[in-house]
């Protein structure tokens, strides 16, 4: 898997400027934001997809004929969540959560139970949408993650969209 995925990426928090080949027009300004997943392993365990990886925002700023990149994951409750327990708690699109084996037997049958038709992840890593002046991060599931598109910071959760 690490051949198709590569090793977890780093975070470019703050933007850094990229070598330019060639000239870029001087009417090309803006920015380009594109998200997807930069994260495949979250402690021991490794997500079996490479569509479930936890979701990096990219931002690419073109001005005067420079380009500025930065990114930063999605502060999603599923990147929260899974972070915090230091391992993949959330099940994905081919990735199933497995329970805590710390849990009493009880609760392990109930946590199993309660993954076999999971609430839908919040893990936003297909798309960027614009709707008036808000942006989005999107994916599959009922829910989309509004975003700052200067700094990448995760704001509020969308449901049932």
């Amino acid at each position: 898997m690490d051949v198709i995925f590569g090793r977890n990426k780093k975070e470019q928090l703050e933007p850094v400027r990229a070598q330019v080949t060639g000239r870029i027009p001087s009417w090309l300004q803006g920015t380009l934001l594109r998200n997807g997943p930069g994260m495949h392993t979250v402690g021991e365990t490794r997500y079996n997809h490479w569509f479930d990886g936890l979701a990096l925002l990219h931002s690419f700023t073109i001005r005067d004929g420079e380009v500025y990149y930065r990114s930063k994951y999605l502060r999603s409750d599923t990147y929260n969540a899974n972070t915090k327990a230091n391992r993949i708690v959330v099940s994905e699109f081919g990735t199933m959560a497995h329970p805590d084996p710390c849990k009493n037997i009880f609760s392990k049958a109930f946590s199993y139970l309660s993954h076999t038709i999971p609430d839908f992840t919040d893990n936003c890593l297909i798309n960027i949408m614009k709707c008036g002046e808000d942006f989005y991060a999107t994916t599959e599931t009922n829910y989309i993650r509004k975003i700052n598109p200067q700094t990448l910071e995760t704001l509020e959760k969308v449901g049932n969209v």
